[in-house]
């Protein structure tokens, strides 16, 4: 058995990605976006992936008739998604960029950043000028749409997670601890990765900020959006006491 540590979260991970996720319904989620696009009003060509991880949204989003560019500051996840592009045939630009630090020249009718990404900026700062990074690079009319963990989430440790049977190729597990003064939420995350005769054991600590639904509002707002919406995930119902993942729409 081999072992390793990453310190950069999302590294050691990134080739095994795609098979960590299989179970997730793609789909499905780019059908919720584009619920909230008619529900709106806010027809989109041009779309940005943002924290697009190895880009199986921004595949998606592409196959069906979108105009995409995807970023993440992931180097490891962008190399697979730009494997993914090649093989696809997509179109679809990938670029190295940070959530706060975004600066692509280029603006766009719907950013989208799906899969609670913006929780791992766990700095408020940086967090409020991810958001005003995004209305930067919005058209006039434009949309964002991003989805969020909720403190509950945390509590209710909804990151702790295991497979563990011998036969599956890759095996893992999870253990989250949150603190609610920090409002951080420190998951640690062990990997048995079946390489032939071999099996490499790696390690990520992942971790995750709480933001209130208050706070992510007025942020949005002083990052100028001029409409803030928020939902219970995958409905147009408003969140409660125990939505465990709350969609925000800022409208521009």
């Amino acid at each position: 058995m081999t072992n390793s540590s990453a310190s950069e979260p999302f590294s050691a991970v990134a080739p095994y990605y795609d098979q960590l996720m299989q179970s997730i319904p793609y789909l499905w989620w780019m059908h919720y976006v584009e619920t909230l696009l008619d529900y709106f009003d806010r027809p989109a060509q041009k779309v940005l992936d943002l924290c697009c991880g190895t880009g199986n949204l921004s595949e998606l989003l592409a196959l069906s008739g979108y105009e995409v560019v995807g970023v993440d500051r992931s180097a490891a996840m962008i190399e697979q998604a730009r494997r993914k592009a090649e093989q696809h045939q997509s179109g679809v630009r990938y670029y190295v960029q940070d959530a706060a630090e975004l600066d692509s020249g280029e603006t766009f009718d719907a950013i989208v950043s799906l899969f609670d990404s913006l929780n791992n900026i766990i700095e408020p700062e940086r967090f409020a000028e991810a958001l005003r990074r995004a209305y930067q690079h919005l058209n006039p009319d434009g949309i964002f749409i991003f989805d969020l963990n909720t403190e509950y989430a945390f509590v209710q440790k909804m990151f702790d997670q295991r497979l563990l049977e011998p036969s599956a190729p890759l095996r893992y597990r999870w253990r989250s601890r949150y603190d609610k003064e920090s409002r951080l939420c420190t998951v640690q995350m062990e990997f048995w990765v079946r390489e032939g005769e071999q099996e490499r054991y790696f390690t990520e600590t992942h971790l995750q900020r709480a933001y209130t639904e208050s706070e992510v509002r007025e942020m949005l707002y002083a990052a100028g959006f001029a409409e803030v919406h928020l939902f219970d995930a995958y409905t147009l119902h408003p969140p409660d006491r125990r939505s465990d993942r709350v969609f925000y729409v800022g409208l521009r």
